[in-house]
């Protein structure tokens, strides 16, 4: 839960890539941002038969920001790295999951949220091809400042009252206590609380992507 920005997309060419992560390094050097670089060349600059062994791209972190991924597959699809390992052996069911790659802002706040989309405005229409972008904070879509801080006024109400609803939920004596028991008991009470408000509570992991 908390607002998210998801996005996936193709790199137009395989000679491309250096050129990509050089300016990804040089634009959040500028903001003081951390970053990781996997493989920065394609071989003989050359895309290859899929292959969910290796990624290669730059990822970067603002402050109180999950990763921003500009990685790829060795065909040049975008993918989160560190969920490739997850989906190797069952590709065929999890590749749209797979190619979908998602960072929450919401933590971060609105200025980190423009910059990140402006930069994606940017490197898609440079280096991506087939790229799409699902903004929560409708920035993308409207590039209105006003509806972004509407959408995190939103998000934030709902995150206070989610934090509220946890405090207030409370294991009584007589139930398991195993794990698997408080969770689904917990995720009962989520559903009674959220559930009249359009949200679908559940769990997510890479072992339960679904």
């Amino acid at each position: 839960m908390g607002l998210t920005i998801s996005y996936r997309g193709n790199l137009k060419s395989a000679k491309l890539l250096p050129d990509l992560i050089d300016e990804i390094v040089d634009i959040v050097k500028i903001y003081n941002w951390k970053y990781d670089i996997f493989e920065k060349e394609y071989p003989d600059n050359k895309f290859y038969e899929e292959s969910f062994d290796d990624a290669y791209g730059v990822i970067f972190s603002p402050p109180k920001c999950e990763p921003v991924y500009l990685t790829f597959l060795s065909d040049g699809k975008m993918a989160n790295p560190f969920f490739l390992k997850y989906y190797k052996e069952d590709k065929e069911e999890s590749k749209e999951r797979t190619y979908w790659v998602s960072t929450k802002t919401q933590y971060a706040g609105i200025e980190v949220h423009k910059v990140i989309i402006q930069l994606f405005r940017y490197i898609s229409k440079k280096y991506l091809v087939d790229f799409e972008m699902s903004d929560e904070g409708r920035y993308w879509e409207t590039n209105d400042v006003q509806v972004l801080q509407e959408s995190f006024d939103r998000y934030n109400f709902i995150m206070d009252q989610f934090a509220e609803a946890l405090d207030s939920f409370t294991k009584n004596e007589n139930d398991k206590n195993d794990p698997e028991s408080m969770i689904n008991k917990l995720m009962d009470y989520l559903k009674n609380k959220f559930g009249d408000q359009g949200f679908d509570i559940k769990i997510i992991s890479p072992d339960n992507p679904e």
